[in-house]
């Protein structure tokens, strides 16, 4: 739950829901807790979201690392974060019959939520997951685990699995290399360089790439001054080719344009059509 205080009664409750909060899929969702509600230190994605075209809401460090792991795999195809338990009465009704006390502010039935809805693709059939992220620290506090367990069984309800996600099950140096690359997946025209210009250089790139061991930062800077590039054009695309995996790196250690050609683990050259 976002942290911060901020006024919360029947009114704003009802509010929200005429917003639409908690309710669409894909760039049409719309989180129940936006960054801008709360004297929080909540960020929001950096730049639209690669399944679903949107900003996403985001409310601690763990939870953008987790979230950059849902981008990088290839089985979602929807996320949506901050995602509310919109039937009220069925949450407290679950706290009642467990024995807890539901959550309120200023006398108003808080609205939970879970961090993470998200649809992926199993056994080739899309089933949607729910997903709440917390440190493990905070599994040790008695409250904290009380609201989860009006949460899993309310998604029990509804025939959805949920789980826990803590620091754990998530790889930090993975999530940060991805959140590196991440705003360069979509090719963006320059003045000077068409859609049709980056994809050709993006190509010869790969090629110069696959036939050396230098350091990726001197190929890239030979690739501009031979070409007449601007300076940082070799970098956005070798970041666009990570973030499309037409080049793959071992993601578990850090990526930059410092590590060696030779660290590349394979190159894709039958070209696919880039994201625009």
């Amino acid at each position: 739950m976002p942290g911060g205080k901020s006024l919360w009664n029947e009114a704003k409750f009802k509010r929200y829901l005429k917003e639409g909060r908690g309710q669409g899929i894909g760039a049409d969702y719309i989180p129940w807790h936006r960054v801008q509600d709360f004297n929080s230190r909540g960020r929001t994605s950096r730049g639209p979201g690669w399944k679903t075209g949107r900003e996403h809401q985001l409310f601690s460090d763990l939870e953008t690392n987790y979230f950059y792991m849902l981008e990088w795999e290839d089985s979602v195809t929807d996320i949506r974060e901050q995602y509310p338990l919109l039937d009220l009465e069925l949450a407290m009704r679950i706290a009642e019959e467990i024995g807890v006390k539901y959550p309120a502010r200023q006398g108003f039935p808080w609205m939970l939520t879970t961090d993470f809805l998200i649809n992926t693709v199993v056994n080739g059939k899309e089933v949607t997951i729910a997903r709440t992220v917390k440190p493990s620290e905070d599994l040790e506090k008695r409250r904290i685990l009380e609201k989860f367990e009006i949460e899993r069984r309310y998604w029990q309800t509804k025939d959805i699995d949920w789980a826990i996600v803590t620091e754990n099950e998530i790889q930090r140096q993975v999530s940060r290399n991805i959140e590196w690359l991440h705003p360069y997946k979509r090719l963006e025209p320059t003045e000077s360089l068409s859609q049709d210009d980056l994809i050709y250089y993006a190509e010869i790139i790969k090629r110069e790439l696959d036939k050396s061991a230098k350091p990726i930062r001197i190929v890239l800077t030979q690739i501009e001054k031979n070409h007449n590039l601007n300076s940082g054009t070799g970098i956005y695309l070798f970041k666009h080719l990570l973030a499309c995996k037409d080049i793959k790196m071992n993601m578990g250690t850090k990526i930059y344009e410092g590590c060696s050609a030779a660290d590349i683990l394979s190159i894709h050259f039958e070209h696919e059509e880039a994201i625009v």
